[in-house]
């Protein structure tokens, strides 16, 4: 499905919300997207996901890519409202903690994931 991106501008940053899919084949278009605003020194940028239909590795690489590109460009960057096919993808590989944003997991897909990554097992 290809990316759709909603923007809203306020005084601090912008709330952008995502649909579509976040996949290899349309990597390319979410950059050119997301080139809007990866150059806004200073501001706050609350990425919506909870339009995300699939991700994959490439999805992932990209969102890895624009966390460690607003340290460089000095613009803070935060998930936020993750899809279910997102929050499978970050419980997975662990990564939930490298973006550190608030998850909120409805409970109707509590049982689809378990952030267990990390935790001490008791005997």
């Amino acid at each position: 499905m290809e990316p759709v991106q909603t923007l809203r501008e306020s005084n601090s940053g912008f709330e952008i919300i995502w649909q579509g899919y976040l996949t290899v084949p349309f990597v390319k278009e979410w950059k050119n997207l997301s080139d809007v605003w990866t150059n806004t020194k200073g501001k706050i940028i609350h990425l919506d996901l909870q339009g995300i239909e699939r991700i994959d590795s490439a999805g992932i690489q990209f969102l890895v890519y624009l966390k460690e590109l607003s340290q460089t460009k000095h613009y803070s960057i935060h998930l936020k409202n993750h899809s279910l096919a997102v929050l499978k993808v970050l419980d997975l590989l662990g990564l939930v903690s490298f973006f550190g944003d608030r998850v909120k997991v409805k409970k109707e897909h509590s049982n689809e994931v378990e952030f267990r990554y990390g935790t001490r097992k008791t005997s």
